[in-house]
């Protein structure tokens, strides 16, 4: 029986075209492109984040040696350190974006790692879920369930992405480190209610192709699903919110 090509806009009929089996290669496919979005959505707010601070901060010079190092040397008959030459500053001046950059440039590799890692926990939880009300599908049902409920998140990364960039981009920022980080708090802190909006509608629509998807591949009714996908929703809530 032919149907939808995804689950994101009808997804009873998908599941349904599948007789509740839907194909994990396909899924698996739509996980990695989260992954790979989400990672370079965070790559691309971080990048922006960096040239949006134009500031400099004094930090230790770490080609300089400490006094008590240089003073060891001294009469020791060894070759005194570059780092003790007078001519070396104690400190240097340093690109304070360029700095954020560097501390959280493992961001965007932890992203690839810790999507699948989500996808894995997530259909754990669904398929346990599942059990307890008495389906009978698959595990590797419950992961195509869980790694199509993913994609609606795109949505959420893309919308507050191009948001946050905005904000980066047209907020004039002083050029003291303090005044910077001051204005881009006073920038972002507008955007609670859109990222509420954001969560809810990605929230109801991943619950959608949650809810159809266990209901098919687990045999249970959809009342029975949805009070399962409701309450994994509510418990990724708290914990995001801590």
């Amino acid at each position: 029986m032919s149907g939808p090509r995804t689950p994101l806009l009808r997804p009873q009929s998908y599941f349904e075209s599948h007789d509740g089996s839907p194909p994990l290669g396909h899924a698996a496919l739509a996980v990695a492109v989260v992954a790979v979005v989400t990672a370079g959505g965070i790559g691309l707010f971080l990048a922006e984040f960096a040239g949006a601070l134009d500031a400099t901060v004094e930090m230790e010079n770490p080609e300089h040696s400490p006094e008590w190092a240089c003073e060891n040397f001294e009469g020791s008959g060894m070759s005194t350190p570059s780092g003790c030459d007078p001519s070396v500053p104690e400190t240097v001046e340093r690109d304070l974006g360029s700095l954020v950059y560097e501390e959280l440039s493992w961001l965007p590799w932890a992203a690839l790692f810790i999507v699948p890692i989500f996808w894995a926990v997530q259909a754990l939880v669904l398929h346990a879920g599942a059990a307890v009300i008495g389906g009978e599908g698959t595990f590797a049902d419950t992961l195509a369930v869980a790694g199509w409920g993913m994609v609606p998140s795109l949505a959420r990364v893309l919308a507050l992405g191009a948001l946050l960039i905005y904000r980066l981009r047209t907020t004039p920022l002083p050029g003291d480190p303090e005044g910077a980080v001051a204005a881009l708090e006073a920038a972002f802190s507008g955007l609670g209610a859109a990222s509420m909006v954001a969560v809810l509608v990605v929230a109801v629509w991943a619950g959608a192709v949650r809810v159809y998807g266990l209901a098919e591949t687990h045999d249970v009714p959809v009342g029975e699903a949805l009070v399962v996908v409701a309450v994994t929703t509510l418990v990724g809530f708290v914990f995001e919110a801590l």
